[in-house]
């Protein structure tokens, strides 16, 4: 018989897996509403069609609404879903597969997608604060075109947003240098993570170290730019969104290349301060592949 531990951890696993299965099932049938009905009022939306993220139910189900009877496929498969509990805040990862099969029995096509979803319990309902979704793989379009506020006057980032964009932001500045390993050092030790090069999630910082092992010295930048980061906080977890572009100079000064993407980065607070427990970064705009 289990220990109470680990039946509370299976219950909430089935839990969320039920609830997104749910919404799933009828998204591939054309509803899309049941997204709508298991997330927060506050919720916030990024996918691979999306300039910038959706804020709030409302602005949510108007684009839901758009969809319905619009999308159909036949095969759903949840690669490897895994749920960690932290408190009110449940975090939810798994690559995905959509299968479409022609009825006039052509070749079937598959989509697969990197899928990042942070529920929290309110009033004792688990529901979804925040969606990240992507294609595995994918590359950037030959020209998006990015809306970005601009503040004449930046406000400092305050409380918990300030604390782990001080981390984030230092990482950053080694990460454009060519050195990596800030960011493994802010990451818990199980640590996962997608990002368009990665073929599946990474589990565990060992996995992102050899990830980034092959990239260490290769990856150069001049300019860091974090687009409106936001974060919602439970108590000592949270998860931080952000758009980001990496621009490269001319020797005078000209843009030579920008490239934009999107960042979820789910952080929990201990003893040693905030770690990041989850990483999903996407190209804005970036097209999929399709096998």
């Amino acid at each position: 018989y289990p220990s109470p531990k680990i039946f509370k951890e299976h219950m909430l696993e089935h839990e969320i897996l039920s609830l997104e299965r749910g919404a799933m099932e009828r998204w591939r049938q054309g509803d899309p509403l049941g997204w709508a009905e298991i997330s927060t009022p506050d919720v916030t939306y990024v996918d691979p069609g999306m300039v910038k993220p959706i804020t709030g139910l409302g602005e949510y189900s108007r684009f839901l609404e758009s969809l319905v009877g619009k999308i159909h496929y036949q095969g759903s498969e949840f690669i490897e879903p895994r749920v960690v509990e932290l408190g009110d805040m449940a975090l939810l990862t798994y690559n995905y597969r959509s299968i479409f099969i022609p009825a006039d029995g052509g070749q079937q096509r598959q989509t697969l997608w990197n899928t990042t979803e942070v529920y929290c319990r309110q009033a004792g309902q688990w529901r979804i604060a925040h969606t990240h979704w992507s294609y595995v793989r994918h590359r950037l379009p030959a020209r998006v075109e990015v809306p970005v506020p601009v503040d004449l006057v930046p406000q400092p980032y305050g409380g918990a947003l300030g604390e782990v964009m001080a981390l984030e932001s230092a990482a950053m500045e080694r990460w454009r240098k060519g050195d990596p390993w800030g960011f493994i050092e802010i990451s818990a030790p199980d640590v996962t993570y997608f990002d368009s090069g990665t073929p599946q999630r990474l589990n565990g910082r060992e996995a992102l170290r050899s990830e980034y092992a092959q990239r260490e010295g290769k990856i150069f930048y001049d300019v860091m730019e974090f687009i409106a980061p936001s974060m919602q906080v439970w108590g000592d977890t949270g998860v931080l969104f952000y758009r980001f572009f990496s621009t490269r100079l001319n020797p005078d000064g000209s843009v030579a290349g920008r490239t934009p993407w999107n960042c979820s980065e789910v952080y929990a607070r201990g003893a040693d301060g905030w770690r990041i427990l989850h990483t999903h970064w996407s190209l804005i705009g970036g097209t999929q592949e399709i096998s």
